[in-house]
């Protein structure tokens, strides 16, 4: 009990402690959550590699396994096929030939897996060669004498009965009599010669293999260090015939499946009705993930105690000058500002104790620094003001030009001078938009409208030096637009374009939409800009509005204004390219993006306003 308040003060007075606590907990559950993550994906990525592997690896050892055994076949159909064979058989009949015989079956012992070779005729066992044959014995003795002629019976029936194929497999007896461990299987054949006839066959040849043939072939399919696939081979019985454990040999395959977690994989060798099988137990891959989980929740568990123990212990060591830095604050609190902390190191928190005291000198340099401030704020408000009742001055003196041009404008009709009546009132509209200082964020339909009228102005002012048209599309009305945004450029066009023209002039303006943005294109087809103005205003247009003073100067303040603005309004995705040649002309097309959700909100605006 006394142990635990002690901890518990420790706690409630060591905020790092607290700290180390909550984070060390957090790591190690995070730890485990994502260990657990990891485990679970590991497992089914296993077993899905594992079973397209051993597939696929099944596939390559199966082809190999088939060729053994076609070898093997091919080397018995060699003998029996043989004349000299079939002579000396018919030679031990009718005199003393079986040592002819048996050298002949030993000329043959040159496939490492052949085990034996025999003759066997109607009265039993003729002639045989055994490569392990010892003073006691040889393969076919008496106790084997009844495999040999269940074999002899058997391709008897299939050669007089014309059985494809003649040739029979036995894996009885499974071992060799004078060695348990040499395992076997044995192919018997009938021994035609060179006769083309069946009818007249009497004897049969029957070669015996080691079935360590098929041991190098299975240890390809097995996985040593985890052993959760196992190859083996099985007859059309489900009887397994070799097994890397010789346990199994000779049981049935339902004692490898024994439950859900076993898989099998299996493919038909092609001869004797055999199959070649992978085994893959899910139970075992699963107890070789859990092994890589817990050594790694360990790891995490062992690190994590590290983490806490060295935490500690220099959390110790480097909060030991908290007190002394706290103890002046204490000081500081009562009033003596000229109480500094004495510096002792140079980590962390002896640099924040010196910026304390740097923050003491700042004070009293701030206590000056905001009454000059609040000085300099009361003179603003009053400069601001100042420009406030400018702003609503020149507000009354366009209020004024623009009602005195009304005016003028009921005189000229009255005068019935149409003509001049048009430019006034379009001259008063311009003016009422351009002085306008309270919407500053238009529609396009307005800036295209302003544009128009202004273009007719000007038009009449030059008469014949140029013309103008404008294809605009009532859908892109409602587009935001920044205002006054293309009148330089049409100025330009005017002034410096058709510059010492008298006529053929031509300015148009299209609105189109590519690719999600609003194309519009200014062309002209006027006297074009020089190399070095080229190059000043495309400079302005890639540094987004900002360029030299004297680069400002020499192309004039409007463009780089309007180009200021537009970037400010719609941002980074707003696109200018100028194209231009002495006597080629010069358009200027923006790619402005579309603001969808203004859009609809500025259209429900102003199905509000119609309502209304």
């Amino acid at each position: 009990m006394r142990i635990y308040r002690r901890i518990k003060t420790y706690f409630e007075e060591h905020i790092v402690s607290s700290f180390v606590l909550v984070f060390s907990l957090a790591v190690l559950v995070m730890a485990l959550v994502f260990q657990g993550y990891l485990k679970n994906e590991y497992l089914n990525y296993l077993v899905e590699q594992s079973f397209e592997t051993e597939n696929a690896v099944l596939v390559s050892v199966q082809k190999n396994v088939k060729y053994s055994i076609k070898e093997h076949i091919n080397f018995g159909s060699e003998m029996v096929v043989s004349a000299d064979i079939y002579n000396k058989v018919q030679a031990c009949y009718d005199s003393n030939g079986y040592n002819a015989l048996y050298n002949t079956l030993s000329d043959y012992d040159y496939i490492k897996n052949t085990v034996a070779v025999a003759i066997v005729g109607e009265d039993g066992l003729l002639c045989q060669y055994d490569r392990y044959r010892r003073s006691d014995g040889a393969m076919w003795d008496d106790e084997n004498d009844k495999y040999l002629q269940e074999m002899y019976q058997e391709v008897m029936n299939n050669t007089n009965n014309y059985y494809i194929p003649l040739y029979m497999a036995s894996t009885e007896p499974g071992v060799h009599p004078q060695d348990s461990d040499l395992r076997l299987f044995h192919v018997a054949y009938p021994l035609i010669g060179n006769r083309t006839g069946l009818r007249k066959v009497k004897n049969v040849l029957i070669v015996s293999y080691n079935m360590d043939v098929f041991k190098e072939f299975l240890n390809t399919v097995e996985i040593p260090k985890v052993k959760y696939a196992q190859g083996y081979i099985a007859d059309e019985n489900g009887q397994i015939l070799y097994h890397n454990m010789d346990k199994y040999i000779g049981t049935s395959e339902d004692n490898l499946v024994r439950d859900d977690d076993i898989q099998v994989i299996s493919r038909e060798l092609g001869y004797f009705g055999w199959t070649m099988n992978i085994l893959m137990d899910e139970h075992k891959m699963q107890e070789h993930v859990d092994q890589i989980y817990n050594r790694g929740v360990m790891i995490y568990i062992l690190i994590l105690a590290a983490y806490i123990f060295l935490t500690v212990f220099f959390m110790r060591y480097l909060l030991k000058p908290v007190t002394k830095i706290s103890e002046s604050i204490k000081t500081v609190k009562k009033g003596n500002f000229h109480s500094k902390i004495s510096i002792e190191g140079k980590h962390e928190i002896w640099q924040l104790a010196d910026e304390y005291n740097k923050m003491i000198e700042a004070l009293e340099e701030k206590n000056i620094a905001m009454k000059r401030q609040h000085e300099e704020t009361l003179a603003s408000i009053e400069r601001q003001h100042q420009a406030e009742r400018e702003a609503l001055e020149s507000q009354i003196n366009a209020h004024f030009i623009c009602n005195t041009l009304g005016t003028i404008n009921y005189e000229a009709i009255e005068a019935g001078n149409r003509q001049v009546s048009v430019l006034i009132k379009k001259l008063s509209n311009i003016l009422r938009y351009t002085f306008d200082q309270k919407c500053q964020d238009v529609y396009l339909y307005q800036e295209i409208a302003w544009i128009d009228q202004y273009l007719y102005l000007q038009k009449t002012r030059f008469e014949n030096v140029f013309d103008y048209s404008i294809e605009f599309e009532e859908e892109y009305g409602y587009w935001p637009c920044c205002k006054l945004m293309f009148q330089p450029f049409v100025e330009n066009s005017i002034l410096h374009g058709f510059e010492g023209r008298h006529e053929g002039g031509i300015v148009k303006i299209t609105v189109s939409e590519e690719k999600g943005r609003l194309r519009i294109e200014i062309r002209d087809n006027g006297s074009g800009i020089d190399a070095d103005t080229e190059k000043v205003i495309k400079n302005i247009l890639k540094s987004k509005g900002m360029a030299p003073v004297l680069q400002r100067q020499k192309v004039g303040i409007g463009i780089l204004n309007v180009v200021t603005r537009m970037r400010m309004y719609y941002g980074e995705k707003l696109d200018i390219q100028m194209q231009t040649g002495l006597g080629q002309g010069t358009s200027f097309t923006f790619w402005i993006p579309i603001p969808e959700s203004e859009l609809k909100k500025q259209k429900e605006i102003c199905q509000e306003e119609e309502l209304m």
